[in-house]
């Protein structure tokens, strides 16, 4: 690409949770991609954030937490996000893609800046930003996966400086299990996945989770907890089905509630 990163603006989005109603709704459309749906509205700044349930999801995850755990906890919630409209993006549902890679930005970005300023970390927003431009720009998946990649090994480096309190990383790992468990509640209703989004970003916070958990596994730990943690993750894989699919599968939330009280437990042996 030869555009540089522009910053961040607010894109112009109707409400994008109509796609996940005709998903719900439509029998007929039920196996088909839904096709974007964009609204040109002058002056008109409608988010993505306003169409989901971020609040009770990924907030409600954070909201009793200290402030060390809170600044892992968004980092990584970022980084689900951004996760997730690479999957989206990966199914051809390309402004839902974009949009929801400026989720964070419209919710909580403000929070994360402040926390990288003041543990010393650099802006994650520039590469957040390229991201979000590869995929406007119609990137080939290669291009779209490296630019995810600069995502992912900013928020590393800005995570970084809490890599020796191994307590912290393992509480960090199971609020992403929470959030993804409270999200996956929130999308599906009566058998049916009623927020497309929500779903996506529940299936990336557990793929975050299970890299964190394998990076925990490269240290010697008695009894190997992140092990026990990535089996635990494991299990909450059959809340999904085959999400290279445009079709997508409800289960029992429970599922994914379970696996993240397991995953709490086995972190409260850490020490």
């Amino acid at each position: 690409m030869t555009k540089s990163p522009r910053p961040i603006q607010p894109r112009v989005w109707t409400s994008l949770a109509l796609a996940s109603v005709t998903l719900a709704t439509s029998p007929a459309l039920a196996n088909m991609t839904p096709a974007p749906i964009t609204l040109a509205m002058p002056q008109a700044r409608i988010w993505l954030a306003q169409a989901e349930g971020g609040e009770a999801g990924e907030a409600g995850a954070i909201a009793d937490a200290s402030p060390e755990l809170a600044y892992l906890g968004q980092l990584y919630i970022v980084q689900g996000h951004m996760v997730a409209a690479l999957d989206l993006y990966k199914k051809g549902m390309v402004d839902e893609a974009i949009g929801l890679s400026y989720h964070p930005e419209a919710e909580m970005m403000d929070a994360v800046r402040k926390g990288l300023a003041d543990h010393g970390a650099a802006d994650i927003s520039p590469t957040m930003a390229a991201f979000s431009l590869a995929m406007e720009e119609g990137a080939d998946m290669a291009q779209a996966q490296a630019a995810l990649n600069a995502v992912q090994d900013a928020i590393a480096q800005a995570a970084a400086p809490q890599a020796t309190d191994l307590r912290l990383r393992f509480d960090a790992l199971a609020l992403i299990v929470r959030a993804a468990a409270n999200e996956y509640a929130q999308s599906t209703e009566g058998g049916t996945v009623g927020d497309v989004f929500a779903y996506h970003e529940s299936h990336a916070f557990i793929a975050v989770a299970q890299g964190l958990a394998q990076d925990l596994t490269q240290i010697d730990q008695a009894n190997q907890p992140a092990e026990r943690v990535l089996a635990a993750l494991k299990s909450g894989e059959d809340a999904f089905g085959d999400m290279r699919l445009p079709t997508l599968e409800a289960h029992d939330p429970a599922i994914l509630l379970a696996v993240a009280a397991k995953v709490e437990l086995i972190v409260s042996s850490v020490r």
